[in-house]
This record gives structure tokens, sequence and C-alpha cells, in this order.
């Protein structure tokens, strides 16, 4: 009887990118979920600022998607508090109107960098 022939061992899959979105619009804050799932990516959403700061700090996620007006803090602000904590993070703001495709490609160069 002929020897077995080795079986090939899959590659590890890598885990997909997680992207912590933040917008206080239900609507948006749901669209942008969406919208990065179907692309690949591993998505936690929240409404406020104070809930992207507790997430990024418990999760840490490889990028944040951030509105700018928040209803407890500018975005701009809780990106400088993550950088002021150590948090090297990359921070994506998201003006008003935008593009879903455009956040999506800044994203994914962001990440590819």
């Amino acid at each position: 009887m002929p020897p077995n022939p080795p079986v090939p061992v899959p590659a590890a899959v890598p885990a997909p990118a997680r992207v912590l979105v933040v917008d206080d619009e239900q609507d948006v804050r749901e669209l942008l979920t969406e919208t990065f799932r179907l692309a690949g990516f591993a998505v936690t959403a929240v409404g406020t600022g104070v809930a992207a700061l507790n997430t990024a700090y418990a999760e840490t996620p490889d990028l944040v998607v951030l509105d700018v007006r928040l209803p407890d803090f500018d975005g701009a602000d809780v990106a400088r508090i993550l950088r002021d904590a150590g948090r090297e993070v990359p921070v994506v703001l998201l003006p008003k109107p935008f593009s879903l495709e455009n956040v999506v490609t800044r994203v994914r160069e962001i990440l590819a960098a």
C-alpha cells in the first residue's frame, strides 16, 4: 500500500482589522457599521465620546472612525485624549456630509501603510 501523501496545512487567516465607529446619529452609525462589516472589518460602534474612550481602552481598535461633533466631546478632543494616553491608534475624522466610498478607501489606505 502506498504511503499517504502529506496533507497541506492551511495558511493562517489573518484576523480582520478592528474598526471603532463613533457617531451620535444612530442611522449614520448603523450605515457605517454595516458598510465596514461588508468590507471585511470587525466593527464596534458607539455614540458618544465617553463610550469611544472606554471602548478604545478596553478593545484596542486598529483604527477609529470618529464623528467631528459628538454630544459630549468634540471628535478632535477624543483623538487628542487617546493620543495623550499613549493610544497610538489612527483616527479618521468624519466630516458631514461624507462619502462612504471615500471613508472606506481612506481607512484601507491607513491600515495598509
